[in-house]
């Protein structure tokens, strides 16, 4: 499954750098945060049966690295906090790209591709891909 995931989350990627290229900003943004969205997903593996990953809360369970390092305090920082407020970031600006219709700058999402590229390149090193 991880597998799955991941070849989607590369690929809307590689999607999102193509519309930045084109300077299509709004839409690379849209794809950059499912890519971060089916990386998250393929870290952390499917939900509890009958439940959903929801799109804001699956960067908490992410960044605490409990899928990678279960021993991991839960009264300590995430293992991948770094990633915390660039996560969140892409979060507010899929939203105001998809539904506030506020466009977005170059500068933005050059460097949202390079947040996704590392969270992707971190899951492979850690799930060991």
């Amino acid at each position: 499954m991880i597998e799955f995931r991941i070849k989607y989350a590369q690929n809307y990627l590689e999607d999102a750098r193509v519309l930045y290229k084109h300077k299509s900003y709004n839409s690379a943004i849209s794809r950059l945060y499912y890519a971060s969205y089916q990386a998250m997903w393929a870290a952390l593996g499917n939900p509890e049966e009958g439940r959903t990953w929801k799109h804001l809360a699956i960067i908490k369970p992410f960044v605490r690295g409990h899928w990678f390092n279960p021993k991991h305090s839960e009264q300590s920082a995430g293992l991948l906090e770094h990633f915390r407020l660039p996560l969140r970031q892409l979060y507010s600006f899929r939203i105001k790209a998809d539904y506030e219709l506020v466009e977005l700058s170059e500068n933005i999402v050059k460097n949202q591709i390079e947040t996704v590229a590392d969270v992707i390149k971190t899951i492979l090193s850690k799930k060991g891909v």
